[in-house]
C-alpha cells in the first residue's frame, strides 16, 4: 500500500528528471553547435577583415614607392635629360641620386633604354656604371615590359610627340607596375614606370625609357604596419622562410620567388568559447535565459566586427581631428572628376594658416587643436555645398570647388574664408587669432592633371605668403619656360 502510494510520485519525478536532462542535453548540444558555428564565422570574418587590411596596406606600400618615383619619372627635366641629344649625367648625379636615397630610401634607380639595356644606374646616393644594373633589369624585365604596355595603352598625341593624361599612380589611367621582389638576396618593392613629361615636354614615337626603382623592406617597416593595423607578427617574406602557425596571403614575387604577407590572425572564436563556457555551465538549468544570453553575445560579436569595419572605412577617408575629408578622399574625388569627365571645370584652393605656430608655442597643442577644429568648421561652412574642404595635415587645408567657378565668385569666397578664419577663436585657457593665405588654380585652365593643378595652387599659396600673408593669389598661367626645378 505504501509502495503503491509513493510509486507514481517516484516515476513522475524520474520522468521529469529524464525530460529535464533531455532538455538540458538538447539545449547544451544546440548551444555547443551554435557556439562552434559562431566561432568559425567570427574567425572567418575576422580573417577576411584582416586579409583585406593587409591587401590594402601592401598595395599602399607599392603605391607609395610609385608616388615617390614620380618625383623623377613624371618630370619634364628627366625627359629632357634623357632625350635631348647626349645623356645629361650631371642631372642624375645632382638632382636624382642624393634625394632618392636620403629622403625616399630608394636603393636602386635604373633607367632602361629603348632596347632593354640600362643607360643610367644609381645605387643609393651614387651614380654607378650603367651595366651594374643589368642583373636587376633581368630579374624585373617582366615589370619593365608591362610598364611599356601600360604606357602604349594610355599615351595620347600632343603636337609632334606623345604624352600621358591623368596621374601616373593615383588615377584610373595609371602607368606604373609594382611588385614585391627579391633582388640580389634582398626582399623589397620594385616599381617600373615609363619616364613621361608632366607639363611641356613630349616623347618621340617608339619604346619609352623606363625607370625601375627598388626599395628594400626592413623590420622598421613591419613594425609600423603592426602598430597601424594592430596585427601580431606581421611581416613580408619569401614563402620558403615562413614557419607554421602563420596566416598567409600571397602578394607577388615574380618568376623565381613567391612573396607572402604573414601574421598571426586574431581569434575571436576562442574569446567566444572562453567567455561563454562558464556561463553555459550555469544557465543549463535556465534554458530560456541562457539562449537569450548567447544570442545577445553572438549579436555583440557580429556588431563589434561590423562597427570596426565601418570605423576603419571612415578613418581611412577622414581626418581624425576635424572630421573633414582627408587627402585620400580629396585625391579620389579630383581624380574622378578629371578621369571620368564628370565636370568641365573645377577650382583648387590651397589654404595655409598664418601665425598658427605662435598659438602652439604660447598655449600648447591642446589649444592648437581647438583652433584647428574651429577653423576647419569655419572653412567647411564657407564652402558649403559648392565643393569639398579637406584637411591634408598640420594647418594645411585644400578645397575642391565644383560650383561658382567664375573668377569673381572664387575670389569672393577666398576673401570670406580669410575673414572667417581671422575671427577670434576662444578656447579653455584663452583666445587667439590666426590668419590664412590661399592659392587658387583652375582645371583645366592652369593644368591638365590632378597633380599639376594642385601643384599650381600650392605655388600660388607660396607666393601669397611671400607677398605678406592674409591674401589670395591665383596660379600663374603656363609659359614657355621648361624647367620646374633648377638644374645644376
Amino acid at each position: 500500500m505504501s509502495n503503491a502510494k509513493f510509486q507514481p510520485k517516484f516515476w513522475l519525478t524520474f520522468g521529469i528528471y529524464i525530460i529535464s536532462a533531455a532538455i538540458v542535453i538538447a539545449f547544451a548540444a544546440s548551444n555547443f553547435y551554435v557556439l562552434n558555428k559562431a566561432a568559425k564565422v567570427a574567425n572567418k570574418i575576422q580573417y577576411d577583415v584582416e586579409a583585406n587590411l593587409v591587401r590594402k596596406e601592401v598595395k599602399g606600400m607599392l603605391q607609395s614607392l610609385a608616388d615617390d618615383q614620380t618625383e623623377f619619372s613624371y618630370w619634364d627635366e628627366t625627359v629632357y635629360a634623357l632625350n635631348n641629344g647626349e645623356l645629361d649625367v650631371e642631372f642624375f648625379a645632382e638632382e636624382v641620386a642624393e634625394e632618392s636615397w636620403e629622403e625616399q630610401d630608394i636603393e636602386h634607380i635604373i633607367i632602361v633604354g629603348e632596347q632593354g639595356a640600362p643607360v643610367v644606374t644609381i645605387f643609393r646616393d651614387e651614380l654607378v656604371d650603367a651595366n651594374d644594373g643589368v642583373a636587376n633589369v633581368a630579374a624585373n624585365f617582366d615589370l619593365i615590359e608591362r610598364a611599356r604596355t601600360k604606357f602604349f595603352e594610355n599615351r595620347k598625341v600632343r603636337g609632334r610627340g606623345f604624352v600621358t593624361t591623368g596621374d601616373p599612380v593615383w588615377s584610373s589611367t595609371s602607368i606604373y607596375v609594382a611588385d614585391f621582389r627579391v633582388v640580389e638576396g634582398t626582399l623589397g618593392m620594385a616599381v617600373a614606370m615609363a619616364v613621361v613629361p608632366d607639363v611641356l615636354e613630349v616623347l618621340p614615337d617608339g619604346n619609352p625609357k623606363v625607370m625601375l626603382t627598388f626599395r628594400p623592406l626592413n623590420k622598421f617597416v613591419f613594425a609600423d604596419v603592426r602598430e597601424q593595423l594592430g596585427l601580431s607578427s606581421f611581416a613580408i617574406l619569401d614563402r620558403s622562410e615562413v614557419s607554421e602557425g602563420f596566416d598567409i596571403l600571397e602578394i607577388g614575387g615574380g618568376q623565381n620567388a613567391n612573396v607572402v604577407a604573414v601574421w598571426h590572425a586574431t581569434n575571436p572564436g576562442q574569446v567566444v568559447w572562453e567567455q561563454a563556457l562558464p556561463i553555459l555551465g550555469v544557465v543549463l538549468l535556465l534554458v530560456t535565459a541562457a539562449l537569450s544570453f548567447f544570442s545577445f553575445r553572438y549579436y555583440r560579436v557580429m556588431r563589434t566586427i561590423q562597427e570596426s569595419e565601418a570605423r576603419n572605412k571612415f578613418m581611412a577617408e577622414h581626418d581624425g581631428l576635424t572630421g573633414l575629408p582627408n587627402r585620400l578622399q580629396f585625391d579620389n574625388e579630383l581624380d574622378s572628376i578629371i578621369a571620368k569627365g564628370e565636370l568641365d571645370r573645377c577650382a583648387i584652393l590651397c589654404t595655409d594658416l598664418d601665425r598658427f605656430k605662435l598659438v602652439n608655442d604660447t598655449y600648447g597643442h591642446q589649444a592648437g587643436d581647438a583652433v584647428i577644429k574651429t577653423v576647419a568648421n569655419r572653412i567647411a561652412d564657407e564652402v558649403g555645398d559648392k565643393g569639398m574642404a579637406a584637411r591634408v595635415g598640420g594647418d594645411e587645408f585644400i578645397i575642391l570647388l565644383r560650383d561658382g567657378l567664375d573668377d569673381d565668385s572664387v575670389m569672393a569666397l577666398c576673401d570670406n574664408i580669410i575673414e572667417s578664419v581671422c575671427a577670434e577663436v576662444v578656447f579653455d585657457n584663452g583666445s587667439a587669432s590666426v590668419g590664412a593665405s590661399i592659392g587658387v588654380s583652375w582645371w583645366p585652365d592652369d593644368a591638365l592633371t590632378a597633380k599639376t593643378v594642385i601643384r599650381s595652387a600650392d605655388q600660388a599659396l607660396y607666393r601669397a605668403k611671400e607677398a605678406g600673408r592674409g591674401r589670395t593669389m591665383r596660379a600663374l598661367k603656363p609659359h614657355d619656360g621648361r624647367s620646374k626645378r633648377k638644374v645644376g
